[in-house]
């Protein structure tokens, strides 16, 4: 029996509307076994030309397979063999991966990129690239699970951590003045998180100041606001530049510009030079007046001094000075320079200078 046009006519819309407006299959947990050749992916079984492996503790997965498995697709993994750099693109999420760095970069549509940091590296083996499968989950958006029986990780979709923000304010600020942090993290935390400052030197100090840190390398953070962790404190009494990290679940973020810039009042004021050397030329001219600089030699800091070298360093200078000063007789002399630079790309400035350092 044929049916009426208009029936079929309707039934056809009807068919094209449940194609266009049906929802999206769900992700699906897939399933990867130490040294088998195959993979699955709700409960379908895909091959492998390689076997996933253990090393340092975590599971290696064949990049290709790992990210088709967590739904990135074949246009979403491009690899870069001049500087052995991997990219993941899924949705608006991008991965970076380089072999033999323990960073992890995730950038998302809309946000500056921040790093998590791995335990382990991405490797070549055998001319192919495998990845840590739990960290390259972590930022896609699944979890994982070592199901030791079967010797099987196991990806599940559901949220996690990230830490896509943090700011100090003010920044710079002075030794010990009044300083509030506020980190914007995104997904689920079930504990506390924990800024760490990288430099200050020594391990947390046992002043009771409930959550205030008095040259500590650490602080709890506290709920702020919808994806806020943050907390009033005091800044390291210590002058410097100290990079930051927030902790989150177990899992480490930090960023270029997670700085906390530890200044005295007026640093910023003097000049700016593109060397460190620049600023001690035009500092040693306004210090030793008819005095010649002779040598001018970067030393290492103290081992005391936990600060990050890529902002702080130390220099020996030796200088003739003709006439006889206050304290020093016509002859050479030495003298130090410590010099700071403010932040990546920034200007050094000579922080402070003696006769020793």
């Amino acid at each position: 029996m044929r049916l009426p046009k208009a029936f079929r006519q309707l039934t056809l819309v009807f068919l094209v509307a449940l194609l266009l407006y049906a929802p999206q299959t769900a992700a699906q947990e897939a399933r990867f076994r130490l040294g088998q050749r195959f993979y699955a992916v709700g409960g379908k079984s895909y091959a492998m030309d390689a076997a996933p492996y253990v090393a340092a503790g975590r599971t290696y997965v064949p990049v290709r397979y790992l990210a088709l498995a967590i739904e990135v697709p074949e246009a979403g993994i491009r690899w870069d063999g001049a500087a052995r750099t991997v990219t993941l693109q899924k949705g608006d999420v991008t991965l970076r991966l380089q072999v033999g760095s323990k960073t992890m970069e995730i950038s998302k549509a809309g946000s500056a990129p921040v790093s998590l940091l791995m335990e382990v590296v991405p490797q070549m083996k055998a001319g192919r690239l495998y990845l840590p499968a739990r960290y390259v989950a972590w930022g896609l958006g699944y979890t994982t699970a070592w199901e030791a029986a079967t010797r099987t990780v196991v990806l599940r979709p559901g949220a996690v951590p990230v830490a896509q923000a943090l700011r100090f304010d003010p920044n710079p600020v002075a030794p010990e003045g009044a300083l509030t942090i506020i980190a914007q993290i995104s997904g689920p935390v079930t504990g506390a998180p924990v800024v760490r400052l990288r430099g200050v030197g020594g391990p947390a100090s046992q002043e009771p100041l409930d959550g205030y840190w008095r040259n500590r390398d650490q602080i709890t953070l506290r709920p702020a606001g919808p994806d806020e962790w943050g907390v009033g404190c005091v800044a390291p009494a210590t002058v410097g530049i100290y990079p930051a990290t927030v902790t989150a679940d177990g899992l480490t973020f930090t960023a270029p510009d997670w700085l906390l810039k530890v200044y005295p009042e007026g640093f910023l004021n003097q000049p700016g030079y593109a060397t460190p050397e620049e600023a001690i030329r035009a500092r040693f001219a306004r210090d030793f007046a008819g005095c010649t600089l002779k040598t001018l030699t970067p030393r290492l800091l103290l081992p005391e001094d936990k600060r990050d070298p890529a902002y702080h360093k130390l220099f020996l200078i030796t200088y003739y000075q003709p006439y006889a000063g206050p304290i020093l007789p016509p002859g050479t002399h030495t003298y130090c320079y410590y010099v700071l630079r403010d932040g990546p790309g920034g200007l050094w400035r000579v922080l402070s200078g003696g006769t020793g350092p």
